[in-house]
C-alpha cells in the first residue's frame, strides 16, 4: 500500500467516522433534548466539496443509509437525495464554485431547505389536515435555521481533517 492510499484511506475512514458520529448525534442525541439539527446534510455537503463528486456520492449514500435505518419511514428517500446531493455538490465544488466558507454555507442552506421543503411535502402534507404552513414554519423552517448555523462549525472541522490528511501534489 502506498503513503498515498494510506493517507486517503485515513481521510475518508475520519470523515466516515464523522458522518456516524453525526448521525449519532442528529438520530439518538438531540431529539431527546427537544429539538433537531440535520448534520448529515451539511457533513454530507462539505465532504463532497472536499473529496469531489464520486467519493461524495458515497458518503452522501453512507449517510443516508445511517438515516433511513433510524427514520419513521425507511423508504429510502434520505439515501437517495444525500447521494444526489453529494454528487451534485461535489461536481459545483470541482467545475463551478470556489471551496470556502461562503460557497459551503449556501450549498448547505440549499440542500436543507430542499430536504425540509420535501420532506414537508411528501410525508406532512398528505396526513395533516388543517395548519400546513404552521407545521412549515414552526418546525421545519427552524430545523432548517439550526443546520444552517452549525454548517460553518462542520466546515472548519472538515477543512481541518483535509489539510492534515492532504495527499502531497493533490489539487483542491
Amino acid at each position: 500500500m502506498t503513503q498515498t492510499t494510506k493517507i486517503l484511506l485515513r481521510r475518508r475512514l475520519l470523515l466516515g467516522l464523522l458522518i456516524l458520529a453525526g448521525a449519532l448525534a442528529q438520530n439518538c442525541v438531540l431529539p431527546n433534548v427537544g429539538f433537531q439539527i440535520y448534520f448529515l446534510i451539511p457533513l454530507t455537503v462539505i465532504a463532497a466539496m472536499f473529496e469531489k463528486e464520486i467519493p461524495g456520492m458515497l458518503f452522501g449514500l453512507l449517510a443516508g443509509g445511517i438515516w433511513d435505518i433510524s427514520a419513521a419511514t425507511p423508504d429510502g428517500l434520505n439515501a437517495l437525495f444525500l447521494c444526489v446531493t453529494g454528487c451534485v455538490c461535489g461536481l459545483l465544488a470541482k467545475y463551478l464554485m470556489r471551496n470556502n466558507l461562503l460557497s459551503a454555507l449556501a450549498l448547505c442552506s440549499a440542500a436543507t431547505v430542499l430536504f425540509s421543503v420535501a420532506h414537508w411535502l411528501l410525508y406532512v402534507l398528505p396526513l395533516q389536515a388543517g395548519g400546513l404552513f404552521a407545521t412549515l414554519l414552526r418546525f421545519y423552517l427552524p430545523q432548517a435555521i439550526l443546520t444552517c448555523l452549525v454548517s460553518p462549525l462542520l466546515y472548519i472541522l472538515i477543512r481541518a481533517i483535509e489539510k492534515k490528511y492532504r495527499v502531497p501534489g493533490e489539487s483542491r
